[in-house]
Formats: structure tokens, sequence, C-alpha cells
């Protein structure tokens, strides 16, 4: 199936079903909250992340809304960790889409720092759009090749003028009828 139509159909049904329903439970969503539920739908975070318990020490957060909360900070293009956590305290919608109910439950700065770092150090942006690619180009035969055709601008070494053959001059003032080059 073409990745157009594949598009289509899942347009349809989140226009259909879902964002409806979103809708009934959150209010009216903007167009950045139905693309973050689109990607989110496209493929689940979860399935990416391993949910591991330590024996000891304090238990982790919730490492899946953690990554919801690391793709929503790429959606909606916000610099720092702090801009999101920030989002947060005046957005209860995306709060709720993350997973978190109340701004007290959303964990502290440096616990999003550390499991952005381990989301990057997994590779997860990169593992779930292979993913996304993999299943929607999985029949189909891409036949594209790209090819720059700009100019590179290259210091070069200018070339070497021809010099003139110098012919020995005579120091001082001509004589009288005598004409120098």
């Amino acid at each position: 199936m073409p990745l157009s139509n594949t598009i289509a159909d899942i347009w349809n049904r989140f226009q259909g079903e879902l964002f409806p329903n979103l809708s009934e439970n959150l209010g009216p969503l903007t167009p950045n909250h139905q693309r973050f539920v689109t990607v989110l739908d496209m493929k689940p975070v979860e399935a990416f992340i391993q949910t591991h318990s330590s024996g000891r020490g304090r238990p982790l957060e919730d490492r899946r809304a953690l990554a919801r909360a690391f793709i929503a900070k790429a959606v909606w293009d916000l610099p720092t960790t702090r801009a999101l956590l920030d989002r947060f305290q005046c957005d209860p919608k995306m709060r709720r889409l993350c997973g978190w109910e109340r701004v007290g439950d959303i964990p502290s700065e440096s616990t999003f720092s550390r499991a952005f770092a381990e989301f990057a150090e997994m590779a997860l942006p990169e593992r779930m759009h292979a993913a996304l690619i993999a299943s929607a180009f999985a029949d189909t035969v891409v036949g594209h090749i790209s090819r720059a055709s700009t100019a590179i601008a290259v210091r070069e070494k200018p070339k070497a003028k021809a010099s003139k053959p110098k012919t020995p001059r005579k120091r001082g003032r001509p004589r009288n009828g005598e004409a120098r080059p």
C-alpha cells in the first residue's frame, strides 16, 4: 500500500474516532496537540522503552511518560527542558497526553535531564523514525537518487602570470636623442 494511502487511512481514523474522543475528555485540541497525538499513535513510544525496576534505591519515574514528554518537546519545538516544564504548568492537555494528571505528578527538571540523556544514548528518536519508515515502506521499492549539483567553493592557488623578459637598463638619465622603452 503506498504511503499516501496509509497516511490518508490513519488521518481519517483520527478525524473520525480519536480526536472527537480526546476533545470530549480534554477539551478542544490545538493543531500541535493533534500533531502530537498523531505522532504517538503512528508508532507508540512504549514499544521502544524498556521498563525495568532496580532492586535497590528509589524506583525510577515512569519512562513511558518521560518518553512522551521527550517527543512533546520536539513537536512543540521547545529549546530547553525548563521551557517544557513551564509548558506543562500552563497546558493541562499536554500534561495529560503525556501521562500526568496533576501538576504535582510531574518529575523534577533533573529527572527529565537524566531520562532525556538515556533516550539520546539509546537513540530513541532514530529508532522510532527507522521503525516508522520500515512499516510505511515495507512493500515499496524506492527508486530515487539525489545528487547535489551545487558548486563547492574551493580555495585554489592562482595561476602564475607569464613574466616579461627583462632587458638590462642603464642607470641614470638618457642621452639626447636616446629613447628608452
